[in-house]
């Protein structure tokens, strides 16, 4: 004969029970916590400062700002040109933003920095041209003279060439 057991209850059945109740919590707290979040926050007008703020877009400068007259006479024939740069690249001559680039390439202020006087540089000569170049360039004074004469001055002469050649 078998015995009867009165409490005829499984105790896997009460764990079960127990673990699929905890799922069911959890997963319910999960769907109000993401649900919650995919609602959008009642949209406040920003003012264009809080807008420039949060871009950052407010700190770039835009291009550079400069006016500069170059007389360059090459032994033959002399010319003379204006660069004027207002910080907008799109109205200013492709020669304002060649400058920039080359200033920051070389790691520089300004692009119209002196030989230093302890450079060790040839003494060949690159051509007869001579640069005369004075105005203001990011709120420095310029006034310097540009030859094609010694390996470092010729050095010069490239990193300034977008205004010694002729400006289109």
């Amino acid at each position: 004969m078998s015995k009867l057991n009165p409490r005829r209850t499984s105790h896997g059945t009460i764990g079960t029970t127990l673990l699929g109740g905890l799922c069911l919590g959890g997963a319910l707290v999960y769907t109000a916590m993401i649900g919650a979040s995919l609602v959008s926050p009642p949209a406040s007008p920003l003012s264009g400062q809080e807008m420039t703020a949060m871009s950052g877009l407010g700190d770039l400068s835009l291009g550079p700002v400069g006016n500069i007259e170059v007389r360059v006479d090459d032994g033959e024939q002399v010319y003379e040109q204006n660069l004027t740069c207002t910080g907008v690249p799109d109205v200013d001559p492709a020669a304002c933003a060649a400058l920039a680039e080359r200033a920051e390439r070389d790691e520089t202020d300004t692009p119209f920095d002196e030989v230093a006087p302890n450079a060790v540089c040839t003494d060949l000569t690159y051509g007869p041209q001579r640069a005369t170049i004075t105005g203001t360039w990011e709120e420095q004074e310029i006034e310097t003279e540009v030859t094609r004469v010694g390996s470092c001055q010729e050095a010069r002469w490239q990193r300034l060439r977008p205004l010694t050649d002729p400006l289109e």
